[in-house]
């Protein structure tokens, strides 16, 4: 044979291996995720989810989590979570809460029953307010 063709035949049998071997490992990493932890993961979203998000500064925020039933409030620092409040069940939240909503300082002050429009601690809320009007 003829050197030429010596060296394409080798070069093409060691593409073939790379390609065999690139395609097992392929195989092998569908096939572990498939099989592993199926129910633990598809479960999981239902039992903690994330509700809203208000940023206070580029570091700190206050998120509000579902987690089971329970509605809480919590603190987010670099360093600390604090749980601020856990909200009653029958708390009412728009179902389309999400980080980027615009009016998640009003639902958060109807929620724990307090105006964030007050600007005297002896004033009642504005009624409209009450009313979920704003």
């Amino acid at each position: 044979m003829n050197a030429g063709t010596d060296i394409w035949m080798a070069f093409a049998r060691t593409f073939g291996m790379l390609f065999m071997v690139l395609a097992l490992l392929l195989l092998v990493v569908y096939l572990v995720r498939r099989f592993t932890g199926i129910k633990g993961v598809k479960n999981s979203r239902d039992l903690i989810r994330v509700l809203a998000v208000h940023h206070l500064s580029p570091k700190e925020k206050l998120v509000l989590v579902k987690v089971l039933e329970e509605i809480i409030l919590m603190g987010v620092t670099p360093s600390n979570i604090t749980k601020i409040a856990v909200l009653d069940k029958n708390t009412d939240l728009p179902a389309a809460a999400s980080q980027d909503s615009p009016g998640f300082s009003r639902i958060l002050a109807k929620t724990l029953d307090r105006s964030i429009f007050r600007t005297d601690p002896g004033k009642k809320a504005d009624p409209a307010h009450k009313k979920g009007q704003l």
